[in-house]
């Protein structure tokens, strides 16, 4: 007898949250990966409780508030990581000695920002153990949910739902060209690939729904990247004003023309 969609959703997301809890545990350099792995993880089990929602009740609503929770407390780090990553990007797509220069020594700060996160992360968590063990409630918890009310068509009408808000979203963003609309919009967009992943690796097949584009989540999520090196540098005193200068001047032209080309590609 084939396994109900509502079992195999199950599975994913318990698979999902172990997942977080054994990358959370990774140490060294690569704790940083770890915790990128592991929000990674926690968002497509949130991804899964919303496709689920209207079946699994408040329970499902419980869960997905502590998940967010663990997620925010480690957002910091996240971007600590993100702003590396970032540099990294700009630094293989500007071989110009002078900017090289100046991404170098930004990249210099966010390297040392990125060790101080962690440090004043593990001073009050070790290891993480107190969020693993907070992930470990929500594992105990998660069968106890009524997957077994989850069809196809509910899925089909979460999937549209999905659908219709990243629509409305990239409307938004595409009037104001504000960088807080474009966040909006990278997380709407995220979280719809996410269930459209989640049903592949299930083998849940919905006829009407299509596979959303790709490209575009990415090109949205480097956008962000820079939105938060922006916000990192606004604040950082540490660069000479020159390379200040000229670092602002280079991530507003990066996030203009990273924004355009997803408004072209929508």
């Amino acid at each position: 007898m084939p396994q109900q969609a509502g079992d195999q959703l199950k599975a994913y997301a318990l698979a999902q949250l172990q997942r977080a809890m054994v990358c959370l545990g990774w140490r060294g350099s690569r704790a940083h990966e770890g915790v990128h792995q592991a929000r990674k993880s926690m968002r497509r089990v949130r991804a899964c409780l919303a496709l689920g929602e209207s079946a699994l009740g408040a329970g499902a609503s419980m869960l997905d508030d502590e998940l967010s929770k663990i997620c925010e407390s480690l957002s910091n780090l996240r971007d600590a990581q993100a702003r590396v990553e970032s540099l990294d990007r700009l630094l293989e797509k500007h071989p110009d000695v002078e900017i090289h220069a100046c991404l170098n020594a930004a990249k210099r700060l966010a390297v040392a920002a990125r060790a101080e996160a962690m440090r004043n992360e593990q001073a009050v968590d070790k290891d993480f153990l107190k969020r693993r063990e907070r992930l470990q409630v929500v594992l105990a918890a998660m069968p106890i949910l009524p997957w077994q009310h989850i069809n196809d068509g509910m899925l089909t009408l979460s999937m549209q739902h999905s659908m219709q808000v990243c629509e409305q979203a990239a409307e938004i963003a595409l009037n104001s060209g504000r960088e807080k609309d474009w966040h909006r919009l990278r997380r709407r967009r995220r979280r719809l690939i996410q269930q459209h992943t989640a049903l592949e690796h299930c083998h849940i097949e919905l006829p009407s729904i299509a596979a959303p584009d790709r490209k575009l989540g990415t090109l949205l999520g480097e956008a962000q990247d820079i939105s938060i090196l922006r916000d990192f540098f606004r604040q950082h005193t540490a660069m000479s004003e020159e390379n200040q200068k000229r670092l602002r001047k280079l991530l507003k032209r990066e996030f203009g023309h990273l924004s355009a080309e997803a408004m072209a590609g929508r």
